[in-house]
């Protein structure tokens, strides 16, 4: 009995089909118009009755389907809003380059990253922009946030940057706070250092590093980051300074290229000059290693010397007993 009954609940509307065709050829049947019209109304008001008594009843077909609908209408919704909040962040930081590029004091080109190349030591970045965008080798590179690096090379549309996280970094920086002069250098990782801070000089966790007026290759007070460690090395006169970029490298999308090439001559003169004292140091070391090795030769000399007559006494001794 249960089973016919959930069969009936589960195709009434087959079932009630199924008598209004029956009632329906019974009707034509009788012929009686005057019949017909009061067993209509009656038909009519029970079929209103015995579906209104088991409206509550769930379709279970009807169920899958709405469930289906629904979940299809959620996932659809789910991805409008995952768009909408990539947009809303994509707009966020847009509205923030704007800003930026508004208020630098040189001209800037919008660039997009389309590639990394990174190792242990080097850390490089494609752009979409090349010499068709007036973009040049030794450009500075900048976002929002603070110093990118420089153009390392360049082609017709694409350009490579590399960035401040490299073996080669030599910054020249000051402390914002009280204009403190510094070297800033990469030294593996994500942390910078900044150099040829003396003891004597007032630094704290927190103070910010930018640019200073000496850099050849970046315009003055571009933000590279803030310290986040000072160390007392008790074997130097200065201090060892952590600096945390401010850029962060992994998530950056955008940037802007300063189109203002470096002073060429300058630089060549710099390098000049590093190359010569670095050949001044070069040479010192090797003098230096040379004198060690003429004292480390004299000690053995005079080692060999000290030893020699005990040496030549034994065959001495020998002729001695020989002859007796």
């Amino acid at each position: 009995m249960i089973r016919i009954v959930e069969i009936l609940v589960r195709f009434k509307e087959y079932v009630v089909l199924c008598i209004l065709v029956a009632i329906s050829f019974l009707l034509m049947s009788f012929g009686n118009t005057a019949k017909l019209r009061g067993l209509r109304v009656l038909v009519i008001s029970g079929v209103g009755v015995v579906q209104e008594a088991f409206a509550w009843i769930p379709n279970p077909l009807t169920i899958l389907s709405d469930n289906a609908a629904l979940r299809e209408a959620n996932y659809r919704l789910s991805r409008e809003l995952a768009y909408t909040r990539r947009a809303v962040a994509e707009n966020q930081r847009l509205r923030a380059l704007l800003e930026f590029r508004d208020s630098i004091h040189y001209p800037v080109r919008p660039a997009r990253v389309v590639g990394r190349v990174m190792d242990k030591a080097r850390y490089y970045l494609t752009l979409n922009v090349g010499t068709l965008d007036s973009i040049a080798v030794g450009m500075p590179v900048v976002n929002d946030k603070g110093l990118v690096g420089f153009v390392y090379s360049t082609v017709r549309h694409h350009a490579v940057v590399q960035t401040i996280l490299d073996k080669e970094t030599r910054i020249a920086a000051v402390i914002q706070r009280n204009r403190t002069n510094g070297i800033v250098v990469w030294e593996g990782g994500t942390a910078l250092y900044l150099t040829n801070i003396a003891k004597t000089e007032d630094v704290q966790e927190g103070d910010i590093v930018v640019t200073s007026d000496y850099s050849s290759r970046y315009p003055p007070d571009i933000i590279i980051g803030k310290i986040v460690e000072k160390r007392d090395e008790p074997t130097t006169l200065f201090w060892k300074l952590r600096v945390e970029p401010a850029v962060h490298f992994p998530s950056l999308e955008y940037v802007f290229v300063g189109l203002q090439p470096p002073d060429e001559e300058r630089i060549l003169v710099e390098e000049l000059l590093e190359k010569n004292l670095g050949e001044i140091d070069a040479s010192r070391e090797t003098s230096a290693r040379v004198r060690e090795a003429i004292r480390e030769a004299n000690r053995l000399s005079r080692q060999s010397t000290r030893k020699l007559p005990k040496e030549l006494e034994r065959p001495a001794v020998l002729a001695d007993s020989t002859e007796e």
